[in-house]
């Protein structure tokens, strides 16, 4: 994935994982499972964090801890409701999902793109932006048709607008990447990175959507609570569907 991540800014709390279950037992009938995978920033597609607590922030008391692997998967889901994951871990800047609405057939490849406290911390500086404690840090990948994390180099789609609901001050965003992976307040569309940012962004629930002639995205909602980095990364944020 990108540096769509690497905007984010806020300090991270440590905290100890909390108790899960190794594998989640059979769904009950009309409930679905949610699986997904932990992956540091700097080492991606193929690295994953282990033993990061991951929490719903919509069912507070449901909590677990990636295995070795870095997967996860919350079973007991309802088709139709929001889900929005946390994710915390010592040495990494404590992150959020994009909000799921789960599909009637459960969700997969639910992903966490994890910036380390010292990468949080350097690109605040590059950025030249001064985290707001009070406020979140939303981040996205505009994504090419068929393309996601998983896949090895960028996989961003060009040319690309993205707009927020309710709409944000100018200083706000969005920032684009650039092909290099840096933000770039120049650019007024996405480049083959994907990457868009929105800095300092007044806690509330936004909804994001890019515009692109000829092409179909996925709408993209975020719950920006205070001292967050909000990052929905490929393949739930905003995808190119056609």
């Amino acid at each position: 994935m990108h540096a769509r991540l690497a905007l984010l800014f806020l300090g991270s709390s440590l905290i100890a994982a909390c108790g899960s279950d190794e594998t989640p037992p059979p769904t009950s009938p009309g409930t679905v499972i949610l699986t997904g995978d932990a992956i540091p920033f700097s080492d991606g597609p193929d690295g994953r964090i282990e033993d990061a607590a991951v929490s719903i922030l919509e069912l507070p008391e449901r909590s677990l801890v990636t295995k070795e692997d870095g997967t996860f998967s919350f079973n007991e889901l309802k088709p139709g409701t929001e889900i929005t994951l946390r994710m915390q871990a010592p040495g990494f800047a404590k992150i959020q999902t994009g909000t799921i609405t789960i599909p009637a057939t459960g969700a997969t490849r639910v992903t966490f793109q994890a910036v380390t406290d010292l990468e949080y911390v350097g690109l605040a500086l590059f950025t030249k932006v001064e985290p707001d404690p009070a406020r979140c840090q939303m981040v996205t990948t505009v994504t090419r048709l068929g393309k996601s994390i998983y896949d090895v180099g960028a996989h961003g789609e060009d040319g690309v607008r993205v707009s927020v609901d309710p709409p944000l001050p100018k200083e706000v965003g969005p920032i684009y990447f650039n092909s290099e992976v840096r933000p770039d307040r120049t650019l007024v569309q996405t480049s083959d990175d994907g990457g868009v940012l929105f800095v300092n962004v007044s806690p509330g629930t936004y909804t994001l959507t890019g515009t692109k002639a000829g092409a179909v995205f996925t709408t993209l909602k975020m719950k920006c609570e205070a001292g967050w980095l909000v990052n929905a990364s490929p393949p739930w944020g905003l995808q190119r569907l056609q």
